[in-house]
C-alpha cells in the first residue's frame, strides 16, 4: 500500500510539472504575441508620419536653427512640443542630463525626425510630426 502512495505521488508530481510547463509556454507564447502587436502599432505610427515640406524644413530646421523646447504639453501620456508651425510628439525616452531649455535642432535622418541637443552631441531622440 505505502508503494501505491508514493508511485501516485511521483506521478501526480510529474502531471503536474508537465501541466506547469505547458502553461510556462502558453504565458511565454501570450508575451511574444503581445510584443509582436507592440511592433505592428509602432510601424504604423512611423508609417503614419507626416513629412515636413522641403523648402520650409530647409528655412526652418536642421543644425543651424536651434531652438529651446521650453513647453511641453503631455498628450496621452505622451510629450508634445510645438516648433517651426509643426506639432511633434517625442517618440523615446528623455535623455539624462537633457533640459527642455537647452539649444536643440530638429533634423531629418535616416527617413525620420530627431532632436539634437547641442549640448550632448552624439546623443539623438526620435520625434513624430503631427
Amino acid at each position: 500500500m505505502t508503494r501505491l502512495v508514493i508511485i501516485s505521488s511521483i506521478c501526480v508530481a510529474f502531471l503536474l510539472g508537465g501541466a506547469m510547463s505547458v502553461l510556462a509556454q502558453d504565458e511565454h507564447r501570450d508575451e511574444r504575441h503581445d510584443e509582436a502587436r507592440q511592433d505592428e502599432r509602432h510601424d504604423e505610427h512611423v508609417q503614419e508620419r507626416r513629412r515636413i515640406d522641403d523648402a520650409h524644413f530647409r528655412a526652418h530646421f536642421g543644425r543651424d536653427h536651434r531652438f529651446a523646447i521650453k513647453h511641453v504639453t503631455i498628450v496621452g501620456g505622451r510629450p508634445h512640443f510645438a516648433y517651426g508651425g509643426y506639432n511633434f510628439e517625442i517618440v523615446d525616452a528623455w535623455p539624462h542630463g537633457w533640459s527642455y531649455r537647452d539649444n536643440c535642432y530638429i533634423d531629418f535622418v535616416g527617413g525620420g525626425y530627431y532632436l539634437f541637443n547641442v549640448a550632448h552631441p552624439g546623443i539623438r531622440i526620435s520625434v513624430t510630426v503631427l
